[in-house]
């Protein structure tokens, strides 16, 4: 476990007498993220490390594991560019990404809105009411390294989960689209260990002045649009993809951010090296399962 490294008074008081417009994160939570998603190979969950950014009213839950191997790739590219003997002329390397998510999630605890940015080609955004968790909070304590945590239990989308808060950390959020309670939720899990958030660790990163705010250029949608846009993906991968890269919100950040100021029109030759992830694209047990009648 990274070692904590803030002071929870100071910390405390800047969660509460922040007085910027704009929330900045004051706190970042790390967790591995273990989802069986395909229950015929119950031994190879999904796993994915995440990073949940925390403001005095919103948080931000991103995939760790994405922006790390986009930075990866950048950086094949830039030191493949910086030695290549015909800079006119590049055959570039690079590793395939592994399977990560494609959804980031922005929690408003005092407007009660959760924003859910999702990739499918382009970017959607998706406004909700911020879910309400009927949380029973238990007596039950554990240790996180120096945090101590209590117990809370909770029926959530399908699922009985398992919680355990921090009420020395002044957020009322957690990973995903848990909230609720009266501290950070380091660590939650269904009944059947299916869906784990394992707390890794947390930082003060008060200094740093980021913002949390989901991305002005996205495409505002709502569910019930998203989920057809995904059926018509799911019946035409090549048909969707190639309308959908007519908008102006296109893969806006992926060769942007991979390829800078190179020319397209220098590059001869790309190799993809296939990557080494275990995880897999199918899912015959998503998280959020249909509540029995």
């Amino acid at each position: 476990m990274k070692k904590v490294l803030f002071s929870a008074s100071v910390l405390f008081s800047a969660a509460v007498c922040s007085a910027q417009k704009t929330d900045v994160a004051i706190g970042k939570a790390t967790y591995e993220f273990i989802h069986l998603r395909d229950t015929t190979y119950r031994n190879k969950p999904y796993t994915e490390n995440m990073v949940l950014l925390l403001g005095r009213n919103a948080s931000a839950y991103r995939s760790l594991t994405k922006q790390q191997q986009e930075e990866m790739m950048a950086n094949q590219i830039a030191n493949q560019v910086k030695t290549a003997t015909d800079p006119n002329r590049l055959n570039l390397t690079i590793t395939s990404p592994g399977l990560v998510s494609n959804e980031e999630y922005y929690q408003y605890i005092n407007d009660k809105k959760l924003y859910t940015e999702e990739q499918i080609v382009n970017y959607y955004l998706v406004e909700e009411p911020l879910p309400t968790i009927k949380w029973a909070i238990q007596k039950d304590t554990m240790s996180f390294g120096a945090l101590h945590a209590q117990k809370a239990t909770a029926h959530f989308k399908g699922r009985d989960y398992t919680a355990w808060f921090c009420p020395d950390l002044p957020f009322h959020n957690g990973p995903w689209k848990l909230n609720g309670l009266p501290g950070l939720i380091l660590e939650a899990s269904d009944s059947k260990k299916e869906v784990q958030f394992k707390f890794t660790g947390f930082e003060d990163i008060s200094n740093l002045n980021q913002s949390i705010l989901p991305p002005a250029d996205d495409i505002k949608t709502t569910p019930q649009d998203l989920a057809r846009l995904k059926e018509a993906k799911a019946k035409d991968p090549a048909g969707f993809s190639k309308a959908s890269h007519g908008s102006n919100s296109g893969a806006r950040r992926g060769a942007k951010l991979f390829m800078g100021d190179i020319d397209p029109n220098k590059i001869v030759s790309i190799n993809v090296v296939k990557s080494s992830s275990p995880n897999t694209r199918i899912i015959n047990n998503p998280i959020e399962l249909p509540e029995k009648k």
